[in-house]
């Protein structure tokens, strides 16, 4: 039951009578245009500078703090590149901390890939240069710093990575960046009564009550009529988010973390775990405008408790308003899209291992044991297929680096092929079953690393070490 002191009482009935009062255009009309991060493509070569350095930013819509990102704004510009090219990197660490970054999906060999063995101090740089060879995918690049990726993830070290190759360039999808083909980064946070980020380290979970996509919330968007495309990072660092349309009209989720499913396929909410990618469609071609939300709808009432309410509900869990623009079509262009994948014809591979995991969320740890950067956990070798069976006690992200999975069956239910496609991030209810396909090289020096993507969890030692030769 939800208690309130008489000053709080009284607030809650003015802002009642207020919103009561208030016509509903009016409240659309006080939320903000959605921010839409700058597109950096690397066509004839031109290199890719990402200087991560410290800016001002108004995180809670009015005070402006001390924010991390890069070039200058709040969170990372999107990449995009297609594959077969080269991607030539520049990074720069102007903060006051030591970071690691890691490109989340990126298929590389242990060496280009960074991640926690490539630590830059203030003031160093890195100029890799990757070639591209994997299929269309939405990867993401965040901190990866040992026992401090939670940490700086939060203050702003995010960004998405787009790879894009023939099929989906020639392919009917929307794809005009932020105007039908939006990237979403969803983060829940929590302020103080000064708009400052509250952080606690050394626990096992963070859940904000504060939900934020490209660093603003319950942002809008106009978009046009027709098919909008959106691509969805959780970029938070423990929660899970349920997401659906407040209408209740359904989605169609046309792809995961790393590649299309063999056919769109029509659904009415989607789980994306931490560190989780997802592309989906909503067709806007009729009727009204529609908010793709986190959780149950709300009514009235639910959104005056949630202002006061001191738990992990959001005070407001809208994601993202779209706004149609434009004449109502009388066709509606059926999107029947189907894509070459390779990732059904997982199902017949020849396994060269079983691995079984134990994932104890409350302690933080894999098989009993806490990462110890002198163990190695995995030695595979590159072209083989192995399955992992993971258990958990507890509901959590597992990831994987440099290496593509295929979800076999989800708490001993099999999925189904229609559903198949590649993956590196999967939520763990109590069990699932992967095939796990390793094509990158890593070594000793430059190792890749699997576990919690939980990054509270992940900073705590719930990860551990592969080599793969």
């Amino acid at each position: 039951m939800l208690r309130l002191s008489r000053r709080q009482l009284l607030k809650t009935t003015a802002i009642s009578t207020a919103l009561a009062t208030t016509p509903k255009s009016v409240l659309a009309a006080s939320r903000e245009k959605l921010t839409i991060p700058p597109l950096m493509e690397t066509k004839r070569g031109r290199p890719i500078i990402l200087n991560m350095e410290e800016t001002g930013y108004k995180l809670d819509g009015s005070h402006s703090v001390s924010v991390w990102g890069f070039n200058g704004n709040y969170l990372g510009p999107t990449i995009r590149i297609k594959s077969g090219s080269f991607a030539k990197l520049n990074y720069h660490n102007n903060l006051p901390q030591s970071i690691a970054l890691s490109i989340q999906g990126l298929q590389a060999s242990g060496e280009l890939f960074g991640g926690a063995a490539k630590v830059l101090k203030k003031g160093e740089s890195w100029a890799p240069i990757i070639p591209i060879d994997q299929p269309a995918a939405t990867c993401w690049y965040r901190s990866a710093t040992l026992a401090n990726s939670a940490y700086q993830t939060y203050r702003g070290i995010v960004g998405m990575w787009l790879i894009e190759d023939d099929q989906s360039l020639k392919s009917q999808l929307p794809h005009k960046y932020g105007v039908d083909d939006i990237p979403l980064i969803l983060q829940d946070m929590e302020f103080n009564g000064d708009g400052l980020q509250l952080f606690k380290q050394n626990q096992p979970h963070f859940v904000g009550n504060r939900l934020l996509v490209n660093g603003q919330e319950a942002p809008y968007l106009d978009v046009p009529r027709g098919w909008v495309r959106l691509r969805l990072l959780n970029a938070s660092l423990a929660r899970a988010y349920d997401l659906r349309l407040d209408n209740e009209q359904d989605m169609l989720l046309i792809a995961r973390d790393l590649g299309f499913l063999p056919q769109g396929k029509a659904i009415n909410s989607l789980i994306l775990a931490p560190g989780e990618r997802a592309e989906v469609l909503v067709n806007l071609s009729e009727g009204e405008g529609v908010s793709l939300i986190s959780g149950a709808k709300r009514g009235f009432f639910d959104k005056i408790k949630n202002v006061f309410s001191s738990g992990n509900d959001f005070a407001d869990n809208t994601v993202l308003e779209l706004r149609p623009q434009g004449e109502i079509s009388a066709f509606s262009k059926k999107m029947n899209e189907s894509f070459n994948t390779d990732a059904t014809a997982m199902l017949e591979s020849k396994i060269a291992q079983v691995r079984t995991f134990e994932l104890d969320v409350t302690n933080g740890l894999i098989n009993k044991q806490r990462f110890d950067p002198r163990r190695v956990d995995i030695s595979a070798k590159v072209g083989t297929v192995e399955r992992w069976i993971i258990n958990s006690s507890l509901p959590v992200g597992f990831t994987i680096q440099g290496a593509k999975f295929v979800i076999e069956s989800q708490d001993d239910i099999n999925v189904d092929a229609s559903e198949l496609a590649w993956k590196d991030t999967v939520w763990v209810k109590k069990k699932v079953q992967i095939l796990v396909k390793f094509e990158q090289p890593s070594s000793n020096t430059h190792p890749f690393l699997f576990g919690s993507s939980n990054l509270m969890l992940a900073d705590m030692g719930c990860l551990g070490i592969m080599i793969v030769q």
